[in-house]
């Protein structure tokens, strides 16, 4: 009766140790807003060139007025 309780919890931490390996804690999940970080950055990059046309635009139309 002694050998009970120590054999019981040894079967439960060893199902809890094995249970902890299983495959699917290893792989790899997908970031749940992932399609609009990639949004925000796609519109950060068109934002920088549409600055970089306007300021080239501006520079044109300073050096043609002068």
């Amino acid at each position: 009766m002694k050998g009970k309780p120590f054999c019981l919890a040894l079967v439960l931490t060893a199902g809890i140790s094995l249970g902890a390996c299983s495959s699917e804690d290893n792989e790899v999940k997908e970031h749940v807003w992932k399609d609009q970080v990639e949004a925000i950055d796609t519109a950060r990059e068109v934002e920088g060139m549409i600055q970089d046309a306007a300021k080239a635009q501006k520079k044109a139309a300073e050096n043609s007025s002068y």
